[in-house]
């Protein structure tokens, strides 16, 4: 059981911001990739997992296409939605009709989007501005992402993040704006040579396309269009929370000291109680004895970098350090064959809750109840 009164948001560290606002995309900033006056394309991945993934379209033409040749696969009219899939036993990539039929393989991917640029595509029940690309990631895996303008992001991004909020908090709209274009920015600098920039759920900035836009948002992206935040000449990667439990923490406390020392304008400061009537401001999450093991049992390799038969069966958890915020920095896990550590934000993958999502938060207290079953 972990039990806590104060917590960061379960989106993004909370820091402090030491940094300058600039034009950057409309103006002088020098971002690679970006033409100043130009809304650049941002790359978000929306899919990563087992197919089929069905893609349709309520308005417009959408077309299939082969990536590497360009050649048309199939167009499909409004209310239609046809399947990319893994076929074959070599997993081979290909566009499925409703009634069974498969295109041939497209080893190089395949683009999908509505002639015109401004009509929208639909995955998963929800609309999405752009273009999308979808790969064979390997692992059995099909890989979408969705390329379209910044702003155009940032209309969905803005509602996700911050949520709707009336006419009287427009300037607080107008920060979530700069700093979510200020992240974003700073992802696409860093991930160009990669097949995209952002996903589109809490491990960067939550986006759930077209269908989540709203009009004040709306206002408030096109209001700032252009702006970010710097420092040193550089788009940060602006971290932002819902909640951070009366103080943010320390970037060390997450990622490490050479993190920190790179990005010395983030701080650790004492924010008051402005978040304490957040629904976050106390939270508990407990798990049964089959739930936490099966979860351990699936999180650590990744986060430890060693297989499940490598680590063995965990037996005990006890958190050793805590940061100058109070977050939990180091967690010792011991198992039937090793003893192992999980440090920063890693205790958050580790221990996942029940449902798979992460902790909100490593500021926590740990409980072991334990019974005849260990």
């Amino acid at each position: 059981m972990m039990k806590s009164k104060r917590i960061r948001l379960p989106i993004f560290l909370a820091v402090m911001m030491l940094a300058t606002l600039q034009a950057c995309h409309r103006g002088a900033m020098r971002v690679a990739g970006v033409t100043p006056g130009v809304s650049p394309d941002v790359r978000v991945r929306l899919f990563n997992g087992q197919g089929p993934l069905s893609v349709g379209v309520d308005g417009g033409v959408l077309l299939f296409a082969d990536l590497g040749s360009g050649e048309k696969i199939v167009a499909i009219n409004p209310g239609a939605a046809w399947s990319v899939v893994l076929f074959g036993p070599e997993g081979e990539l290909r566009v499925a009709s409703p009634d069974g039929r498969v295109s041939r393989p497209h080893p190089d991917g395949i683009k999908v989007w509505v002639p015109g640029g401004n009509g929208v595509f639909k995955i998963g029940g929800r609309s999405y501005h752009g273009e999308l690309f979808v790969h064979n990631a390997g692992g059995d895996r099909i890989m979408a992402v969705n390329r379209l303008p910044l702003e155009d992001y940032l209309r969905s991004v803005v509602p996700s993040e911050i949520g709707s909020l009336g006419s009287g908090a427009y300037q607080a709209l107008k920060a979530q704006a700069v700093c979510a274009r200020s992240y974003a920015m700073s992802m696409m600098a860093q991930n160009r040579k990669f097949s995209y920039d952002l996903t589109a759920d809490t491990g960067d900035q939550v986006y759930k396309g077209y269908s989540n836009e709203q009009q004040l948002t709306d206002s408030a992206v096109y209001e700032t269009a252009g702006e970010c935040l710097s420092h040193g000449g550089q788009v940060v990667a602006s971290f932002y929370h819902s909640t951070c439990g009366g103080r943010t923490a320390d970037p060390a406390e997450v990622w490490g000291d050479q993190f920190a020392e790179r990005n010395k304008w983030l701080r650790s400061v004492d924010d008051g109680s402005w978040d304490s009537e957040s629904r976050w401001a106390s939270w508990q999450v407990s798990w049964s004895r089959k739930q936490l093991l099966l979860l351990l049992k699936q999180n650590l390799p990744e986060v430890v970098r060693l297989s499940g038969e490598q680590i063995g069966d965990p037996t005990d958890l006890e958190v050793v350090s805590k940061g100058p915020s109070s977050r939990n920095t180091l967690l010792k896990v011991t198992t039937d064959k090793r003893v192992l550590q999980v440090a920063g934000d890693n205790i958050r993958r580790a221990l996942r809750q029940p449902d798979g999502s992460m902790l909100p938060s490593t500021m926590f207290d740990l409980e072991l109840q334990r019974g005849g079953a260990g």
